[in-house]
């Protein structure tokens, strides 16, 4: 099959640090391990999929939003596009989609949407979202989509040998991933923090630089400036593995959680509030603990997981380590990819909702 994957323009696919495109990235190259020809239109630097080819968008920086772009895609691109056997549009506001279908009357297109954009494309046709509850609150908002989870590269965060003393707090630097409660924690239950977060685009670094002020001053908690470079997943794995537990009390609707499924793909569990697809990433007391107030952080935090610790010691029924890699295993990229077959052969024999 004939698959164009079109991705966004502000960051490459993948990118080096923090993204979404990422996962755009593993579903173009796994579709061409699987003999399907491929061709993927990213920002500058993306890499070229297993049997297939990268086309260029000029990207912007610091994640700047320029909807020119899109439309440049489709004036640029459109005989590849309208050549394709699917189009599978993971773009920023799916213009590619809307135009594609509306002055050109291809019906053959897929649109895997990043958080709560149930508006587009405009009117809005074809839309996967990566979780249960995400297509939840798309119904609620009116909108019917196909769920198809989002997945990690689990042959790549794989667990490693030894835990060391510390919990991990990674993302992207706003109040809305929780690293003020993380660092309210640490600073009050005197844990080790190791806090690694991204300072991609402008708003990361306006919020970044007021933690790393906070960070300064709380003793216990260390910043890791994770390399921009080809060693960059690497070294956040490494965080991930050697971690005791992955502490995330992200503080909106998550819709689905790539760093807790590739925490957990790394041996480690994940210590997070219900909000969003959490509850249905982590599996309380067996790959994590979930959490709805200070109160339950704390008791996660003092009792929980070290009393796990400590029956480690004693008994290999008491793991939450190897639950959360046997969790994380559900959201294998490959699965997600097999979905997605499924679903294109079934928009080009005529599905549409």
């Amino acid at each position: 099959m004939k698959v164009t994957l079109v991705s966004t323009y502000t960051l490459p696919t993948p990118p080096i640090a923090y993204g979404g495109e990422v996962f755009y990235w593993h579903i173009a190259n796994e579709l061409g391990k699987r003999g399907h020809e491929v061709t993927l239109i990213g920002a500058g630097g993306s890499q070229c999929p297993f049997n297939g080819k990268v086309v260029y968008v000029p990207s912007t920086a610091n994640g700047q939003i320029d909807y020119s772009k899109e439309d440049w895609i489709v004036r640029t691109y459109k005989e590849i596009l309208m050549d394709s056997d699917i189009v599978h549009d993971c773009s920023l506001d799916h213009i590619v989609a809307e135009k594609l279908r509306h002055l050109y009357g291809k019906k053959e297109i897929i649109n895997t949407i990043n958080g709560h954009t149930y508006y587009m494309p405009r009117p809005p046709f074809n839309v996967v979202t990566g979780s249960k509850f995400w297509q939840e609150d798309a119904q609620k908002h009116g909108l019917k989509t196909e769920m198809i989870y989002w997945g990690v590269d689990t042959d790549f965060y794989t667990p490693g040998e030894e835990k060391e003393d510390y919990l991990l707090w990674l993302a992207r630097f706003h109040p809305d991933k929780g690293l003020d409660i993380a660092l309210d924690m640490s600073e009050y239950l005197g844990f080790n923090l190791k806090v690694a977060g991204s300072l991609s685009f402008s708003d990361h670094q306006k919020f970044g630089q007021q933690y790393l002020d906070r960070i300064k001053n709380i003793k216990n908690v260390e910043y890791v400036q994770l390399p921009l470079d080809s060693t960059h997943q690497e070294a956040k794995r490494d965080l991930m593995r050697k971690a005791r537990a992955f502490l995330y009390p992200v503080q909106y609707q998550e819709c689905f959680g790539m760093v807790v499924a590739e925490s957990m793909a790394c041996g480690t569990p994940v210590i997070a509030t219900k909000n969003g697809a959490m509850p249905e990433l982590i599996e309380d007391g067996a790959s994590g603990f979930l959490c709805e107030t200070k109160r339950d952080f704390v008791e996660a935090l003092t009792k929980k997981l070290p009393n796990f610790e400590e029956l480690r010691r004693h008994h290999r029924g008491y793991d939450i380590w190897e639950g959360a890699r046997e969790k994380a295993l559900q959201f294998d990229v490959k699965k997600s990819v097999t979905e997605y077959e499924v679903l294109y052969q079934k928009v080009v024999e005529g599905y549409q909702w």
